[in-house]
């Protein structure tokens, strides 16, 4: 049986903080028709926790192999075509109440395939408030793919729990590439290319949880997933705009960079790893240039001082991205 939203929450060992994002999808408005929990070999007591969930109707689907996570979320992905809503949802996150009445209300008009996305709140641990992603206006832009792209080729914010993909009924168009720390981005991007509307809705509607044992942290002690890839996808995705980048938009991609670079660096020589900082810092010139790069760590000091020391904004201690 077809239905009108299907919620899936791709899942390894998140026993501690499924049952609150569960939790958020049982407060919604408006309800999914299926909750699925796509259970990617899990070694702790999630099984657990989500069969003792009471108020909502879950299916727990089994892999017969740990896929990874871009494995388990192409799972996900396997119901497009039986659905006119998908929602990918990370375990650990949260959606508000009017999540979903408030982006289907924008994709209704399109008549294929789509994305609307809204802004997300950062807490920690104990769901205390850290940042938000953007200005919280209650206005929605309709966005033109190019500027989509060349934003996201800058890695703009969006959250993947905080993403609704209308698929019409049809397959997914696209699926997650190997990028381990960066594949929403490419895949935003890409799914992008095949939407007919992108709408962005600049309200806080899901909350992006940031603790100790976030997947994208188990990467960032390598220099491939968190500094590499993040250059290469940014060529990726420049690339999916076809148009040929000039000198200035070149540039500005390699500074762009090199601030995301320079953050990363500061943020392991205050956390006490002065010597993976500084390996960082010799990835990342020799991809900006050392124009480039200089002009760069200005802005990341001036961000830091704006932003942390005059604006008091709370940090979570194992957050180097920001």
């Amino acid at each position: 049986m077809k239905s009108k939203l299907i919620a899936v929450i791709p899942v390894r060992n998140g026993a501690e903080l499924i049952e609150r994002a569960l939790d958020s999808i049982a407060n919604q408005t408006l309800q999914p028709d299926r909750v699925v929990v796509q259970n990617n070999c899990s070694t702790d007591n999630t099984e657990a926790v989500v069969k003792a969930y009471k108020r909502l109707k879950i299916e727990w689907l089994e892999n017969g192999s740990d896929l990874l996570s871009i494995g388990n979320f192409n799972r996900g992905l396997e119901l497009a075509d039986q659905t006119e809503y998908l929602h990918l949802m990370c375990a650990d996150d949260m959606i508000k109440p009017r999540f979903y009445e408030r982006l289907i209300r924008e994709l209704d008009a399109c008549p294929g395939i789509g994305m609307a996305y809204s802004l997300d709140e950062r807490v920690d641990e104990n769901d205390q408030h850290l940042s938000l992603s953007g200005k919280v206006t209650g206005t929605t832009d309709i966005l033109e793919l190019d500027d989509y792209l060349r934003a996201k080729a800058e890695i703009s914010n969006q959250a993947v729990s905080g993403t609704l993909f209308k698929t019409a009924y049809q397959k997914a168009p696209c699926k997650l590439r190997n990028f381990i720390v960066m594949w929403d981005t490419e895949f935003h991007a890409e799914w992008a290319t095949h939407s007919q509307r992108i709408v962005r809705v600049n309200e806080d509607l899901a909350q992006f949880r940031w603790h100790g044992a976030n997947g994208t942290m188990d990467w960032a002690s390598k220099l491939d997933p968190i500094i590499f890839d993040e250059w290469r996808v940014m060529q990726v995705v420049e690339k999916m705009r076809k148009k040929e980048s000039g000198f200035v938009r070149r540039f500005k991609l390699r500074g762009v960079f090199a601030v995301r670079c320079g953050i990363k660096a500061m943020r392991y020589r205050q956390n006490g790893s002065p010597e993976y900082g500084r390996k960082i810092v010799e990835a990342g010139k020799g991809i900006s240039g050392p124009l480039a790069w200089y002009m760069a760590q200005a802005i990341v000091q001036a961000r830091e001082l704006m932003i942390y020391k005059i604006g008091g904004r709370r940090r979570h201690p194992k957050n180097i991205y920001g």
